[in-house]
Order: C-alpha cells, then sequence, then structure tokens
C-alpha cells in the first residue's frame, strides 16, 4: 500500500483529459473529463466494464493510441512536465523507462522470434552498461519475478513459457528499466486464479522493493481490493466515483459501484444470491443527453436522462457523478429526492 513518506507527492497528474476516435465518418466519445493523481509509492486501480476507457486512458499517458485517436483537450503532467506536448525525443526518455506497461496477453505484446534476453536487453539501449552488466542485469530481473534457473531461460523464447511464467517474464522486462510508474493493463485476467494470486503478490512485492507507483486497470474488484490504494470506477468513459479502496467498498457513492459490489459472489452475503447489473453499456457514438447509466440504473429519475451530473465531493477525498450521491447509504439503498425509500 501507499508509502506515508512519499504521501501527497504527485508522480502523475492527469486534468480533464479527453480522447475521440472516429472512424467512417462517426465521433466515439471513449473518455471524456477524467482527472487523476498518482503518488510516488502508491497504488491507484480503475475499475470497470470491457469497453468503457480504461486501457483507452492508459494508452493516453504514454501517447500508445491508435492513428485515428485525438485527444482534444487534456493534460498529461509527469513529474510536473505535460507528456502530450513533449517532443519524439522527449517522450523516448520517459516511455519504457520512466513509465513502464504490462500489458493482458505476453504472447501479443512480446515478440515471439527473438530471445528474452534480447528483448531485455532493449531496455538497456541508450546506457552505458557493459556487456557483463547486462546479463548480470536480466538474471537478476528473471530472478527477482520468481522463474526458476534465469540464466538459461534468458535464452529461451516467449512459447516456451506456461501461462503465469509468460507474465512473470513480461514484468521482468517491463522492470529492467526500472521504470517510477507501471501501467498493468489487465496483468491477471487470462490466470487461473493461483496463478492470478502470485502474480498479485508478486507486483505488490516488486513495488516495494523498487519504490515504484502503480495504475492497475481491471474489471476484477477482487484484484481492485487486493492492490490498490485508491480506486476509480469507470463507465461509459466517465469517471462516475473515485476514493479510496476502503470507503469504496464499505459507502459506494455511485448506482454503478453498488450494482458492481452486489453483483460479487461472498460467502458473508445474508442473501447469497448474484444480482447482475441488467441492461449493456450504450455505444460510445451515440452516448445518452443525461447520465450514461441511466437506463441501467434502478434508481433512475427524470433529471437522470435530461441532465448529466457532475463529479461533486461527497465527503472529503470521495467523489461521484450521481444527482442523488449523497442519499446513497453504502451498499444498503438509496433514498428518493422526495425523502422515501425506493
Amino acid at each position: 500500500m501507499e508509502n506515508e513518506e512519499n504521501k501527497n507527492e504527485k508522480l502523475l497528474d492527469v486534468k480533464d483529459l479527453s480522447v475521440r476516435f472516429y472512424s467512417n465518418g462517426r465521433e466515439m466519445k471513449a473518455v471524456n473529463d477524467v482527472s487523476f493523481h498518482i503518488n510516488k509509492g502508491e497504488t491507484f486501480g480503475f475499475v470497470g466494464e470491457s469497453g468503457c476507457g480504461k486501457s483507452t486512458t492508459s494508452r493516453a499517458i504514454i501517447r500508445l493510441l491508435a492513428d485515428n485517436a485525438v485527444v482534444p483537450e487534456g493534460e498529461i503532467l509527469y513529474n510536473g512536465k505535460d507528456i502530450l506536448k513533449m517532443s519524439q525525443a522527449e517522450l523516448r526518455k520517459v516511455r519504457g523507462r520512466e513509465i513502464g506497461m504490462i500489458f493482458q496477453e505476453p504472447m501479443t505484446a512480446l515478440n515471439p522470434v527473438i530471445t528474452i534476453k534480447k528483448q531485455m536487453y532493449e531496455q538497456f539501449i541508450g546506457t552505458n552498461m557493459a556487456k557483463e552488466e547486462k546479463e548480470k542485469k536480466a538474471v537478476e530481473m528473471l530472478s527477482l519475478v520468481g522463474i526458476p534457473n534465469p540464466d538459461k531461460r534468458l535464452n529461451e523464447y516467449i512459447h516456451q513459457f506456461s501461462g503465469g511464467m509468460r507474465q512473470r517474464a513480461m514484468i521482468a522486462i517491463t522492470l529492467a528499466a526500472n521504470p517510477k510508474l507501471l501501467i498493468a493493463d489487465e496483468p491477471t485476467t487470462a490466470l487461473d486464479v493461483t496463478i492470478q494470486d502470485q502474480i498479485i503478490k508478486l507486483i505488490n512485492k516488486i513495488k516495494g522493493q523498487l519504490g515504484m507507483s502503480v495504475l492497475l486497470i481491471t474489471h476484477d474488484l477482487g484484484v481492485v481490493s487486493q492492490m490498490c490504494d485508491r480506486v476509480a470506477v469507470m463507465y461509459a468513459g466517465y469517471f462516475v466515483e473515485t476514493a479510496d479502496t476502503l470507503t469504496l467498498f464499505s459507502k459506494p457513492r455511485h448506482p454503478y459501484t453498488k450494482g458492481l459490489i452486489d453483483a460479487l459472489p461472498s460467502t458473508e452475503k445474508k442473501d447469497s444470491t448474484l444480482k447482475p447489473i441488467q441492461g449493456t453499456t450504450p455505444s460510445l457514438a451515440e452516448l445518452p443527453p443525461g447520465c450514461p447509466f441511466a437506463p441501467r440504473c434502478p434508481y433512475c429519475e427524470a433529471i437522470c436522462n435530461e441532465k448529466m451530473p457532475v463529479m461533486k465531493e461527497v465527503e472529503p477525498r470521495h467523489f461521484s457523478r450521481c444527482h442523488f450521491s449523497e442519499k446513497l447509504i453504502g451498499a444498503t439503498g438509496l433514498i428518493s429526492a422526495e425523502g422515501g425509500d425506493k
């Protein structure tokens, strides 16, 4: 969890970020007016359904968006300098070195035709490291992530690794540059629960050893609860709620967050029946005029379909984008605007 000594020291500060995609004359509003920061030594999480804008936001941070993407507004301040305004030469010094990224599927993220060693050595380009230093560092990184016989496995290819070991190898390659911020995009999704737990513990362990900050992108609230200091819930390109992890789980102030928590299986719930969120996410090319969650919200009222709610602070450092967020009482229910239980 967050290092107290580094608390409130911002490493990354994203302000009013929006991303648009254009295809066949259509505009896709992928990310809308997103603001957040990540402190030094902190793990910050994005959670939400597929297609809500989590990965697009993370790729915007290191400017890895597709050619048809446009960032019409916003700032992405890394150590006080706007990444969106950096030259390509400046960006190369940051991307992969200061900010590293691990992806969901190593088989598509890593090169299948060159060895792990060569891919690791690419992280050392531009340094004055001797060959012996590079090999020593590469062996250390594979050992750090728990890969046995690292000196031998350095000369193997990614297809020779099991699923969990592939993920470990990708983490090792990314961390070889000693990044200050690690972006982990769904790092455990394709893994079974045993390997998933190992990867979570591994990232937490290495974060502590190297003093990194982590941006975790996931749809899994269980992973969020184990890894994150603070979390932002995304829906249809918008942040709908942000809070520290304990507060978010104990006192959700947005109906979507409440729905996600209610859908979690738990032996502690009196009613073991799963409660899925009804309906589907709206098209990012045809967002409704009001709250994008309104068509699926069990507490929807007329104003929800007419006016987009603003992100507001409902408690210190706890923000929600809902017209009635003050009336959402934990995970127990919502009191209507008229004062009666709904």
